[in-house]
């Protein structure tokens, strides 16, 4: 189908772009504030052929392009090695160009109509300008209408900020859809992984919630090994989600003891997955969209009925018969299928479709049952399509790292839209330092703690560090969850974290030790997520402030009235540490 042009003008009028528009037609719309431009665009025939648009845009500031995906570099990448495949179930329509001082020239995104597009956003290097080419696949139907909107931010402001907008946006185009989180998703969890794999059983699950509830964890989350008695780490036996008689003999009585401890119960279950080793396979091999060599397990169509009436027992089962207080539903983005192969019988037209409507069923059902009911999504589930179902959002898998937990938090909470936000679970080495065991809790400061490691055999000094941490986080959590996030460098993996919420103000300084203030009267806690001993202060203004510098694990160092310097202010912070400052 022959491409037909549209304008791309700044808000000034200053700098013009003629982009091209292909099986469909683009009307700019009113903006909603200076320096956003709308445009609505609406398909000819998706079944036919996907929207195709293309224009440029001169960013010639920008150090690094912002992207919704885990495991994406912070560069500036090229036209052709830019190309993302977004599914509902993996990514988000949203690229944002960030400058080294953490304004965003250009933040452009996709409404939340938008189920699947490639979304390509690069350097051209014949113009030296950002070639934008986007071609939508899969958008929500409307009275039979495929229709969308195109939002381009040109105003400047912090790169955050500009993400809020996007956030803001979708928010508002779902309404009611979205649905509530309940303030239990932001507390701290147990989380079996880590510490049990798939060798988990009852005992140690009970074991668990007992030692859980006297650190302040709220809920225990129960991984992958309860359906199964093999241990490979393999997902060949998945499919029918039954408890294994061996380990769980008892599911019900099992949670009852659990729900003892004053802890909720959330349980493990990979919808997608089905191996050649379940009762339920004969049944459906006929119905998968293929084989995934990495999990050992075959990946079901969800454009049958007949499979979304299996997934959706198999959910709505652990709430109905054994007490389960939320779900974990986990290899989601395995339906991110490339080129499904025909679905004869089936009812959706793409696998995305099929999703939202088992995720539509086990939630209305589940939510009948315990309206408060938590679930869990995990990145790269980032898809403001799945804001109508789960109530948390944990980062990707990343054993051990707490440079890679802080930076997959930080960005789920920038595209997170009042989701709850999850750390990947915690863990170390026994023989690891106080200071080590901290920066663990520090990098993942502004989200949810998922714990995984075995409480009951902590060190005296871990004990204490892991206490103090799980009680600032608690303590502290307007300002640390509900605050607003203000993080720097994306380009360098955030090297400090700002959040302001209430009369508090928390930043943590991870590379970077030049800490300026510019909040008013009220207490500021700095954390010491660097190797460095010493902080550097600058607009603490010039009145008397009292500062109390704890260690790592909250013992209390100093305590003293000063008055800052006029210049910048060096405080010694010991690694792991944090100062509090308070105007007097």
């Amino acid at each position: 189908m022959p491409a037909t042009d549209f304008e791309v003008r700044s808000p000034a009028g200053d700098i013009c772009r003629i982009g091209t528009v292909s099986a469909g037609t683009v009307t700019a719309l009113p903006s909603a504030g200076p320096g956003v431009l709308h445009y609505e665009v609406i398909a000819t025939d998706l079944r036919a052929e996907p929207v195709r648009l293309r224009w440029t845009w001169p960013v010639d500031s920008a150090a690094t392009l912002w992207q919704a995906i885990q495991g994406t570099a912070r560069t500036l990448p090229t036209d052709w090695g830019s190309h993302r495949d977004i599914r509902s179930v993996r990514s988000a329509p949203v690229a944002s160009f960030v400058n080294l001082d953490d304004s965003s020239p250009c933040t452009v995104s996709l409404s939340s109509d938008v189920r699947g597009c490639d979304f390509a956003v690069g350097v051209n290097e014949e113009s030296a300008e950002q070639l934008f080419q986007l071609a939508i696949d899969d958008v929500e139907a409307v009275d039979g209408v495929h229709r969308f909107t195109l939002r381009i931010d040109l105003r400047g402001l912090h790169f955050a900020e500009a993400l809020r907008g996007v956030t803001e946006a979708w928010a508002a185009e779902l309404g009611d859809r979205v649905t509530p989180v309940p303030e239990l998703a932001r507390a701290a969890m147990y989380s079996t992984w880590y510490s049990d794999h798939q060798h988990v059983s009852a005992v140690s699950v009970e074991a668990h919630a007992r030692e859980g509830a006297q650190y302040g964890c709220r809920a225990v989350i129960v991984d992958d090994g309860w359906q199964t008695e093999d241990t490979a780490r393999g997902y060949a036996h998945c499919g029918d989600w039954e408890p294994t008689s061996s380990t769980f003999p008892d599911m019900a009585a099992h949670v009852a003891k659990v729900h003892e401890t004053g802890l909720d119960y959330v349980l493990w279950i990979a919808p997608p997955l089905i191996g050649e080793h379940s009762k339920a396979w004969e049944r459906f091999k006929d119905y998968t969209v293929g084989y995934v060599d990495g999990l050992s397990a075959w990946i079901l169509d969800p454009r049958y009925p007949q499979v979304r009436e299996h997934i959706v027992e198999a959910c709505i089962r652990p709430v109905r018969d054994w007490g389960v207080d939320g779900l974990k539903l986990d290899f989601i983005d395995s339906w991110a299928w490339d080129d499904a192969p025909p679905a004869p019988g089936g009812d959706c037209a793409t696998i995305d479709e099929g999703v939202e409507l088992v995720f539509a069923a086990i939630a209305a059902e589940l939510r009948r049952l315990r309206p408060s009911l938590l679930i869990e999504f995990r990145q790269s589930y980032v898809s403001p399509r799945l804001w109508q179902f789960g109530t948390f959002l944990r980062a990707g898998d990343c054993a051990l790292d707490a440079v890679e937990n802080r930076v997959r938090t930080i960005d789920c909470r920038l595209l997170a839209g009042g989701r709850a936000v999850h750390s990947d679970m915690l863990m170390w080495h026994p023989s690891a330092s106080a200071e080590a065991v901290a920066q663990q809790f520090i990098g993942v400061l502004f989200s949810t703690p998922q714990v995984s490691v075995s409480l009951s055999e902590l060190s005296p000094e871990h004990e204490r560090v892991v206490r103090f941490w799980l009680g600032f986080m608690a303590e502290h959590a307007e300002a640390l969850l509900h605050g607003v996030l203000t993080p720097s460098r994306p380009d360098a993996r955030y090297t400090q974290v700002a959040a302001f919420g209430g009369s508090e103000t928390v930043v943590v300084v991870f590379a970077n030790p030049v800490v300026r203030l510019s909040t008013g009267p009220g207490v500021t806690l700095l954390v010491n997520g660097s190797s460095e001993p010493r902080l550097y202060v600058e607009g603490a203004g010039a009145g008397p402030v009292q500062l109390v510098v704890s260690d790592c694990s909250g013992v209390e160092l100093s305590r003293a009235t000063v008055t800052p310097p006029a210049g910048p202010w060096p405080i010694d912070v010991p690694a792991g540490g944090v100062a509090r400052l308070e105007l007097i």
